[in-house]
């Protein structure tokens, strides 16, 4: 239902932050970004990083909907948000861990691919540069598969959803990797914190 009430939702904002870790370290300093959906579909977003974020809140309740392994109530009180304190019901979402590694299986490989096009699109470059670019291209493409033949993924979601407006608030995700690099395991996590915000019934209103 709480899917259903986003999807339906004319416009709202949302803002959120992302972290790596791995060995439970953090590896770089979160990515902060924030959005808005405006004609129920159209979707912007920004980054205080380069590389954009490509995060969509109903395409992730859709899949989690579609794709979960369990949904539990872990929590039911009141959250204090800027409209005052709301009656709130905190659900956990396993979604199915081959669904999981598959899309990030996926997802690495279009990464990849967009990296080696760009590689590849600059035509001034010399013969011998060229040439050291396809070498380091396939090492890192072997490199790659070795990786994706023994990626093992898991994604949990904690989700606040306002009791009364059925509408989430609060989605917290933790997404872990386990793989080999060289015959080493190595296990990864992503930390995605995301807050929903300015709900409107109309899109003629827009949010400036």
């Amino acid at each position: 239902m709480a899917y259903s009430g986003l999807a339906a939702m004319d416009q709202y904002h949302f803002t959120g932050a992302i972290s790596m870790g791995m060995n439970e370290e953090l590896m770089f300093k979160p990515q902060m970004f924030e959005g808005k959906v405006t004609r129920h579909k159209q979707l912007t977003i920004q980054s205080d990083e380069q590389d954009p974020v490509s995060w969509n809140p109903v395409d992730v309740l859709g899949k989690l909907n579609d794709a979960n392994a369990g949904v539990t109530i872990i929590h039911e009180g009141v959250t204090e948000t800027e409209s005052g304190a709301i009656k709130t019901l905190t659900v956990r979402v396993e979604e199915k861990s081959d669904v999981t590694t598959a899309r990030w299986d996926s997802l690495l490989r279009q990464q990849f691919d967009d990296i080696a096009g760009v590689s590849g699109a600059d035509t001034l470059i010399t013969l011998n540069v060229s040439e050291k670019r396809d070498t380091i291209l396939a090492q890192s493409k072997k490199e790659l598969e070795e990786m994706l033949s023994r990626l093992h993924a898991t994604s949990r979601y904690d989700i606040v959803i306002d009791k009364q407006r059925l509408l989430p608030i609060k989605m917290e995700e933790l997404t872990s990797f386990e793989y080999e690099r060289g015959g080493t395991p190595i296990k990864e996590s992503r930390h995605t914190s995301v807050r929903f915000e300015k709900f409107e019934g109309s899109a003629e209103d827009s949010v400036q």
